[in-house]
């Protein structure tokens, strides 16, 4: 992994890594105040309402830190075993729900009905920003397209240079070799430019800034291939296979860079990341405070 992958992935896991802490804590207490209350579970409907709204928020809890590993996963594999994991912890919410309504409907106080609605319309509003969004943390495309930047790009890359380089090593007279090693100069350089602007175009967030860059490859990729023409006319016979490998490398290059603009255009690991920071995030925390105050009028505490 390169430099910049690893800063586009600490981009990303900078923004959770404290969420994640919280969460794991709040998950630890809820579980510890769960056990306690479980023993309690047999008697008064107040306490067995306890437990369950105990046991709602560690479901809630867990859907929502799996949630986050799916996103920051690496490889599709944790990404679908952390989504799954979210997605088995929502389904506990859903069925508790549907228990609490149905002992806050027997007997519930106004104000708990009106909290248990207000619990559902949140609750809504997650699992539908939740269909999107562990689905797209799955596919991990922007990581995908830095990866194939990182390890075939930069091969073809080194490819291209050694053959540019056996190329203009013999050139005979001075003033010549002088000429052909500018040329190459320029097109190695147009092309580690192509590779920090795939890096620049899987980072970017919006499809306007992805043209933007696309166009700067396009102006990039013409310039490389002006100069790899030109080096071709000034290439004697027993150096044509050097510029010919070389032509060949770059059209295998710019084969992989439509690949790495096509994934990154995609954009799935950049869109759950915007859905998890955002919406999603004010809507967990709306029903985790909902849960907690039906909690405290459970316990009869103001």
């Amino acid at each position: 992994m390169n430099r910049d992958e690893k800063e586009a992935g600490k981009s990303i896991g900078l923004a959770w890594a404290a969420s994640l802490v919280a969460t794991a804590l709040v998950t630890l207490l809820l579980s510890f105040w769960l056990q306690s209350a479980s023993f309690m579970s047999g008697g008064s409907a107040s306490m067995q309402k306890q437990a369950l709204l105990a046991e709602m928020r560690v479901n809630l809890v867990r859907s929502v830190e799996k949630e986050k590993s799916a996103v920051l996963a690496t490889t599709d594999e944790e990404s679908r075993t952390y989504a799954e994991q979210s997605s088995a912890a929502a389904r506990e919410v859903n069925r508790d729900l549907k228990t609490l309504e149905s002992m806050v409907a027997k007997d519930g106080s106004g104000k708990e009905k009106e909290l248990v609605d207000k619990f559902s319309k949140s609750w809504a509003t997650v699992s539908a920003i939740d269909a999107t969004l562990l689905e797209t943390a799955t596919e991990n495309t922007n990581l995908k397209a830095l990866n194939l930047s990182s390890t075939i790009g930069e091969e073809l890359m080194r490819k291209i240079d050694g053959n540019l380089d056996k190329l203009t090593a013999r050139v005979k007279p001075e003033w010549r070799k002088a000429q052909m090693e500018k040329t190459a100069e320029d097109a190695k350089l147009a092309i580690r430019n192509l590779v920090i602007l795939q890096t620049h175009h899987v980072n970017a967030a919006d499809e306007k800034a992805k043209k933007s860059i696309e166009e700067t490859m396009q102006a990039e990729q013409k310039s490389i291939e002006t100069a790899l023409n030109k080096l071709n006319t000034m290439t004697g016979k027993k150096s044509k296979p050097y510029i010919r490998e070389a032509k060949t490398e770059f059209s295998e290059f710019m084969r992989l860079n439509t690949e790495i603009v096509r994934l990154s255009t995609l954009n799935t690991n950049q869109t759950s990341a915007a859905l998890s920071l955002g919406n999603k995030r004010k809507a967990e925390a709306e029903c985790d405070r909902t849960l907690q105050a039906l909690q405290k009028l459970a316990a009869g505490t103001p």
